[in-house]
């Protein structure tokens, strides 16, 4: 277990894990700078919910190196990279496809949800060729899709009017409504994409 700062806290010497005495724990509750505080989660100090205690000035040198809490990606990693490799076979240039893709994922595990509807209708704009179509809209209708895939794809030919919303609304005095939650779910379009990689 990690007692952090408890002999700077009392003005003692810091004890064996776990055995802090019942003198030094109330002097650390009397101190005017003494703050209760929970180490971070994934720790074995977390499952046992050790309090430690610190100093009011320390706490701010202890969080500010926490990574932000992220989501996940949005495109799968394998997807991404079967659908480089796939234009590669067919004589395309990828770079533009890989780094959409990536800040894709970027911006959807920031929660930016303006850019990340932006960057996903980018990318369905960019794939068509791949599948032997013109547009994305010829793609959605014309394609040999299975029957959920078919129902995937013409979801996401919807989606495009959303993704207008987030680019063209224009300011008003109304709220705006859109969020990272109004993206696709991650199975449609993952499997668009894992289609336009597997195509022959």
């Amino acid at each position: 277990m990690r007692h952090t700062n408890c002999d700077q806290a009392v003005g003692g010497a810091t004890p064996p894990p776990g055995q802090a005495s019942d003198q030094q724990a109330a002097q650390a509750l009397s101190h005017p700078d003494t703050v209760w505080q929970t180490p971070e989660e994934g720790t074995l100090a977390a499952a046992a919910r050790e309090v430690v205690f610190t100093r009011a000035g320390d706490r701010q040198a202890r969080t500010a190196g926490r990574p932000a809490t992220s989501r996940l990606t949005y495109i799968d990693p394998q997807v991404s990279a079967s659908l480089a490799k796939r234009a590669e076979a067919l004589g395309l240039d990828s770079g533009k496809l890989v780094k959409l893709v990536a800040e894709l994922n970027e911006n959807y595990s920031r929660g930016n949800a303006y850019a990340a509807h932006a960057l996903l209708r980018a990318v369905l704009d960019h794939i068509p060729p791949l599948l032997g179509c013109a547009d994305f809209k010829a793609a959605a209708n014309n394609y040999s899709w299975s029957r959920t895939d078919r129902g995937y794809a013409r979801r996401l030919l919807d989606f495009k009017l959303q993704a207008d919303d987030a680019l063209h609304r224009q300011i008003s005095k109304r709220t705006d409504q859109l969020g990272i939650d109004d993206m696709p779910p991650k199975v449609w379009v993952n499997r668009i994409l894992q289609e336009c990689a597997d195509t022959g």
